[in-house]
């Protein structure tokens, strides 16, 4: 078995920008955004290949040049030119192998805006253009003796509803439909899940937390989502486990007791039924996984 991963959190406020190499690409940051064009990721100073990160702020990438293998939420992921990542705050994030020629560009959002979920998906190459612009536009938008940050949040966030309009446009499960309130809900139920799964996995639970009923919520994500209130929760369970499994030399009872299982034999239970394969199957899965992708890169 692969030797144990601790997880780094990565944030744009721990680059000192004035050490940054030019090789890192054409960048600006202040209190509001980071952003960088045609950068190198070998030459990114706080992401490692191998190295398991967790990301502080949201943030948006596009493949410009080059390769790569990323692992986003346990979900493995091989990009290309014209690929595009979108991540909110928290994900978990491994840069697997990375071509030599690989060039991005993107944007870190560091003040007042939310992304719900990662989307990570290839576009054609006007999609791209059309991303390059409107990143380009708020570069352009900082430098002027006008700029402001409600100009620049609107900027933002109306990258991200492209990005998730040309996800829904590839026929996605999570559509983003309904009101402006039933969309913030679904966001804080989320939030709250991934923030409580290890502990409380009870429709009540989350109801009473958001202020409505059980009945209400389920109807509410259910029309939102197209799943329902426990998928979710069931969903952001298996994430933690595979996290553990994949971060730690624990023994399943360990895991149990971590994620409130009452024995080691009802967590494997319960792994399995959601995932097809028991904690040590799984375990082994990745582990055959990594030595075949260092096979292809090496």
């Amino acid at each position: 078995m692969n030797k144990a991963k601790s997880i780094q959190q990565v944030s744009v406020s721990d680059i000192d920008f004035s050490r940054l190499p030019d090789e890192m690409g054409r960048f600006f940051a202040n209190e509001d955004i980071f952003t960088v064009i045609n950068g190198d990721i070998r030459h990114n100073p706080v992401l490692k290949a191998g190295e398991i990160y967790q990301t502080i702020e949201p943030r948006i990438f596009l493949v410009m040049e080059g390769r790569g293998d990323i692992c986003v939420n346990l979900q493995d992921y091989h990009l290309e030119k014209g690929s595009v990542i979108m991540l909110g705050a928290d994900a978990i994030l491994e840069l697997r192998a990375v071509s030599t020629d690989a060039r991005v560009a993107g944007i870190v959002f560091r003040q007042a805006i939310e992304i719900a979920e990662e989307i990570i998906l290839d576009v054609t190459p006007a999609e791209r253009d059309r991303l390059l612009r409107m990143l380009y536009l708020i570069r352009e938008l900082i430098h002027t003796t006008t700029y402001s940050q409600r100009t620049l949040q609107s900027l933002c966030r109306a990258m991200i509803s492209y990005v998730q309009d040309l996800k829904e446009a590839a026929s996605v499960t999570v559509k983003g439909e309904g009101s402006t309130y039933t969309q913030e809900l679904f966001l804080r139920f989320k939030r709250l899940v991934r923030q409580h799964c290890t502990r409380q996995r009870s429709i009540p639970f989350y109801a009473d937390l958001l202020h409505v009923t059980p009945h209400h919520l389920s109807a509410l994500i259910k029309k939102i989502s197209n799943q329902s209130v426990m998928y979710w929760i069931h969903r952001a369970t298996i994430q933690e486990a595979k996290l553990l499994l994949k971060t730690n030399q624990l023994m399943a009872y360990e895991i149990a007791d971590r994620l409130d299982f009452p024995s080691a034999s009802a967590f494997s239970k319960y792994f399995k039924r959601e995932t097809g394969m028991t904690p040590r199957m799984y375990q082994e899965h990745m582990a055959e996984g990594a030595r075949q992708l260092g096979e292809i890169w090496s």
